[in-house]
C-alpha cells in the first residue's frame, strides 16, 4: 500500500511540471530532479547557463566554464522552494565548489538535494502508518581543462540516489551517470565602436544505464539531456556591459520528440560587476511539457560575495511549481575576484600598448 500511495504522489508531480517530458506512449524518466535549474542567476535568465560567463554554479550546467574562472576558488549555495502554493516543505537545495589546479585546469564538486517533504501514509482502511520523508540527492565531481587560450572541455561523474523512505518495499535508486562539456570564450572583439566577448557552450548530461525505480519493476531511462548555447557580452564602457544569450536543449531518451527543441532567450546587464539585472523567456512545445514562462532577476556584490534573486512569471496553461516563488543564491570568490568590464578593457589596452 505504501508503494502505491507514494508513486501516485510522485509520478503526477514529475509529469505535471514537465520534467518527465512524456511523448504519446512514452515513460517518465528516473530522477527528473536532475533537470531542475538550482541557482537564481540562471533562473533570472530563463534557466540558461551552458554558455553564460563563468560563475560559482557552472558545476550544474557546464563545468568547462571553470577553466576560465578568475581567482583560486569559488563557492555557491542555492535554495529553491518548490510548489510553494501548495506546501512549504518541498525544496531543492544545492552547493558547488571549484578550485583552480593550475593555469589550465580546475576541479569542482557539487551536491543537489531535493526533498519531497513529509508524507503521511495510511493503509487501505485509513489507519495511519506514520510519516515518511522521501528525498533525492546527486553528488558529483568534475575536471575541466583548457585546450587552448579560448577553448576548454570537462568531464563529470555523478552519484544519484533516490530514497523514497520505503526501503522495505525495494523502492530506492542508486546509480552513476556522467557528463561531458565544452566551452569557448573569445578574446575581446571589436563591434562598431565597442568591444565584446563571444561565448559558446555544449553539455551532454546524465549519461547512464536504465534503472529500476521499483525492485523487479520496469526499467526507466536516466534524463540524458543535450544543451547548446551561445551569447555575446557587449562592453559599452568601462563600467557597463550587457550580454544576450540563446540556448536550446533536448531530452535524449527513447520516444522523446527530438524535433521539439526547448529554447530560452536571456539577457544580463552589469554595472561595474557590482549590480546586475536579468530577464529571459523560456519556451517548450506542448508535446513535450508545454512549459512557457518569463523571468526577471538581479544580483548585488559586496567585495567577494554575491547575492542573486530571481522570479518566474508563468505564461502557459500548465501550472508551474515555481509560481509566486523567489529563488536565492549566494556565492563567494576566494583570491582574485571576477573582473569588471573596466578591468577587462584596461587589460586589453595594456596588451595593445605592449604590442606597440
Amino acid at each position: 500500500m505504501k508503494k502505491i500511495l507514494f508513486f501516485f504522489l510522485l509520478i503526477p508531480l514529475s509529469m505535471k511540471v514537465g520534467f518527465a517530458q512524456e511523448s504519446s506512449g512514452g515513460q517518465p524518466t528516473a530522477a527528473p530532479f536532475l533537470l531542475i535549474v538550482p541557482d537564481a542567476r540562471s533562473g533570472g535568465m530563463a534557466d540558461m547557463g551552458v554558455a553564460t560567463s563563468t560563475d560559482a554554479y557552472s558545476q550544474f550546467f557546464n563545468p568547462s566554464k571553470y577553466a576560465f574562472m578568475e581567482g583560486d576558488m569559488i563557492l555557491g549555495l542555492n535554495y529553491t522552494p518548490w510548489l510553494r502554493n501548495l506546501t512549504n516543505d518541498v525544496f531543492l537545495g544545492s552547493f558547488s565548489f571549484a578550485r583552480r589546479i593550475n593555469e589550465r585546469s580546475t576541479w569542482g564538486v557539487g551536491m543537489r538535494y531535493f526533498s519531497y517533504g513529509s508524507m503521511e501514509l495510511s493503509d487501505a482502511t485509513g489507519n495511519s502508518m506514520g510519516s515518511q520523508n522521501p528525498y533525492e540527492v546527486a553528488i558529483d565531481g568534475s575536471y575541466s581543462l583548457k585546450l587552448s587560450e579560448n577553448f576548454s572541455t570537462a568531464v563529470t561523474g555523478r552519484y544519484v540516489r533516490s530514497d523514497y523512505a520505503l526501503a522495505d518495499e525495494g523502492s530506492d535508486l542508486n546509480t552513476f551517470v556522467a557528463d561531458v562539456g565544452a566551452y569557448y570564450q573569445s578574446d575581446l572583439m571589436k563591434l562598431g565602436k565597442n568591444q565584446g566577448i563571444w561565448r559558446a557552450g555544449m553539455a551532454l548530461s546524465n549519461i547512464g544505464f536504465n534503472v529500476e525505480l521499483v525492485e523487479n519493476g520496469p526499467k526507466s531511462q536516466m534524463p540524458t539531456n543535450l544543451k547548446l548555447g551561445s551569447g555575446y557580452e557587449l562592453l559599452m564602457d568601462p563600467k557597463n556591459s550587457i550580454a544576450a544569450n540563446v540556448e536550446i536543449n533536448s531530452l535524449l531518451v527513447k520516444d522523446s520528440d527530438f524535433g521539439s527543441l526547448v529554447y530560452a532567450l536571456g539577457a544580463e546587464y552589469k554595472y561595474n560587476n557590482v549590480f546586475a539585472l536579468r530577464t529571459g523567456y523560456f519556451h517548450e512545445a506542448e508535446s513535450v511539457g508545454n512549459r512557457q514562462f518569463a523571468t526577471v532577476g538581479g544580483g548585488v556584490s559586496f567585495k567577494s560575495a554575491r547575492l542573486d534573486l530571481s522570479y518566474l512569471f508563468n505564461t502557459s496553461d500548465v501550472a508551474s511549481p515555481l509560481e509566486n516563488t523567489l529563488r536565492f543564491s549566494l556565492s563567494y570568490a576566494f583570491g582574485n575576484h571576477n573582473r569588471s568590464s573596466s578591468e577587462v578593457i584596461d587589460d586589453a589596452e595594456v596588451e595593445v600598448a605592449e604590442t606597440k
